[in-house]
């Protein structure tokens, strides 16, 4: 697979999966919690309250490990991808992935009202698609 069909693989997987883990260090050891991702591209968004562990953790190790997919195709395997990327923590996004989140229903708003919703941005540096048909997993830089 080259560099082009593989972005648009990994963009189809965004796409269609929006349930996966996030993975941050805390004390040296990794944590993992399930959230839901949203993406711009292959920027990854999903948000949080303010004052969470996992805040924190990215703070002081910005570097975060996603798990997304996990598709049950006919005779083909279950297709997920993992990514490395770097998290930050905007103050604020642009309208288009504000609207984006909105989309998410009651509790985005609400944390939105309180003051208390803190948006995590996650810039893909490399990902690796599983169980993609025969295709042996590489990890590509993106």
């Amino acid at each position: 697979m080259n560099r082009e069909d593989f972005k648009s693989t990994l963009k189809e997987i965004l796409d269609n999966n929006k349930i996966g883990t996030l993975a941050t260090i805390r004390d040296n050891k990794p944590i993992s919690r399930y959230m839901y991702f949203y993406n711009d591209g292959l920027t990854l968004y999903t948000y949080t309250k303010q004052d969470t562990y996992k805040v924190e953790d990215l703070e002081e190790n910005p570097h975060a490990h996603v798990l997304l997919g996990y598709e049950e195709r006919d005779d083909l395997g279950e297709r997920y991808v993992e990514i490395q990327g770097q998290a930050s923590l905007p103050e604020e996004v642009s309208s288009d992935v504000d609207n984006l989140l909105s989309n998410l229903g009651k509790r985005y708003e609400k944390l939105k009202e309180e003051g208390d919703l803190q948006i995590i941005k996650i810039d893909i540096e490399a990902a690796r698609i599983m169980n993609d048909d025969d295709t042996e997993p590489r990890t590509v830089e993106l």
